[in-house]
Order: structure tokens, then sequence, then C-alpha cells
């Protein structure tokens, strides 16, 4: 419990889901999920336990029960950080991303709720850091090994920023991981798109941040940028909001029929 208390201040969670996660840790009988809340820790084990985990704890409407699974979790993590050297700033920072997502939810649906149960087991298993402004994602296939790159929503976007965090991480997976020494960054993401180019000023950030990449392809196979853009999902493009430059050209721009592409980039910049 004191752990767990230790990391829910390192990464500032909000105080009402804090007080449900201490009430869960306390309720919630620990011995029965510890085997699959170690797995979390082991990326190939990781997918099948947070399913296990899901399964077990409901019901659990708004996910507070595997949020405090989770989150116990991370007390293996910590350990894991100390043994390697990596400083707890770097630990306070990725592991933010909880607090973010469950701000991001309530922001756009006024209700504490965690949707990001499928995803976050990557930073639990540290193959994902935030590094400065953005997150680093450690991936392995049938083509080897190579980096990519994750954009938080409450990123800095400056290139001066966003350059930074670039350096930051060659030296970081240099000092930590050599394995992902000179390995090729990769982004796959909205902000890659072409579209955006006819959505956004020329002296956009994320225009700029474009240019960092030779680009590669384009899909069509999500539609997430709406949430990120608008902050929740829309039926009706007609109520999207129009606060921003680029939510009103998207809005003018989805009305019309049109979508807005997936773009995958390879880093130019080299160490």
């Amino acid at each position: 419990m004191k752990l767990l208390k230790k990391i829910i201040k390192m990464i500032d969670l909000q105080e009402e889901v804090a007080a449900l996660v201490i009430s869960n840790f306390k309720s919630l009988n620990f011995e029965k999920y510890k085997e699959d809340i170690k797995q979390l820790s082991n990326i190939k084990n990781a997918p099948d336990a947070r399913n296990r985990l899901i399964e077990a704890l409901e019901p659990d409407s708004d996910n507070m029960r595997i949020l405090t699974c989770m989150l116990y979790g991370l007390t293996y993590t910590y350990h894991s950080y100390q043994k390697l050297g990596i400083n707890d700033e770097i630990f306070s920072s990725t592991m933010k991303c909880f607090t973010r997502f469950l701000q991001e939810h309530w922001n756009g649906y006024q209700e504490w709720v965690f949707d990001r149960d499928w995803w976050v087991y990557r930073q639990i298993a540290m193959t994902i850091f935030r590094l400065g402004e953005l997150e680093y994602e450690m991936k392995d296939n049938e083509n080897g090994k190579y980096i990519s790159i994750h954009i938080p929503s409450d990123a800095n976007f400056s290139m001066d920023q966003v350059k930074t965090s670039i350096s930051y991480s060659l030296w970081f997976f240099e000092k930590y991981f050599p394995d992902y020494t000179d390995v090729e960054y990769r982004c796959h993401s909205w902000l890659l798109s072409p579209h955006l180019k006819t959505l956004l000023p020329e002296n956009s950030n994320i225009l700029r941040f474009q240019s960092l990449f030779t680009f590669v392809k384009e899909d069509y196979s999500s539609s997430g940028y709406i949430e990120w853009v608008y902050k929740r999902k829309y039926q009706d493009y007609n109520e999207l909001p129009e606060t921003t430059t680029l939510q009103r050209n998207m809005k003018r721009y989805l009305l019309d029929g049109k979508t807005v592409s997936i773009g995958m980039g390879v880093l130019k910049i080299s160490k």
C-alpha cells in the first residue's frame, strides 16, 4: 500500500480517482489476481493477463477495478526502473499516461472512466517511455527492431521541444536498451496524414512535425483522430465543436464527405 500511494502521488492521480483506487485496493483480494498482475510486466504475456483480469473483475463498469490492478502492477515496474537506474522523473512522466487518459475521458464525457486498459500494459511492461514531449515504444517484429513514436495529447508540439525529445531518446536507448541503438524511428499517426496540408496553415507545428519524416504510406484504418481533435466521439458531424482552426477546418472537411488518413513515416533525423 505504501508504494502504491507513492506512485499515485508521483503521477498526480486525480483525487476522486485516487480515493476509488484506494477503496478498491482495500476491498479486492489481491492474492487472487497477483499472478496476472505480475504478468502485466511481461509484454509477451501482458495482453492475455489483462484479458483474464477484466473477466475476473467483472462487474467493473467504470474500469476502476482494472485500473487499481494496473496501478498496483506499477509497483513491480517501479522496482525494475530502479534496478536499471532509470530515474523517477522518467517513471512519473511515463506513468502519468494513466492520469492523462482519465482526464481526457472526463473532458469529453464528464465522468471518471478508465478506457485505456487495452493500451497501458505497454508502459507497465516497460516498452513505452515518455522522454520529454514524446513517447517512444520499443517494437520487434519479423523484420527486426524499431522504435514507434507516439504523440501524447498534452505534448508541447513546438519543434524545439520535439527535437529535444528525440535527442533525449537517442541518449536514453543507447544507455539503457543498447539493442535499440541506431534502429529506425517510425510514426503511424493521423498527424502524418497528407490531408492535413489542406486543413492547416504552412507554419503549423503539425506540418513542421510532418517535415521530420519521410512519408511511406497512408491508410484509413481508424477515425480515432475525431476524439483527439474534438475530445470525444460524435455520431453527427454537424455537432462537432469549432473552437480551434483545425476543428473548424476539419468539420467542414468531414461534412463534405471527406476523411483523414493515418500516415506512416520514418524519421529523417539520425544520431
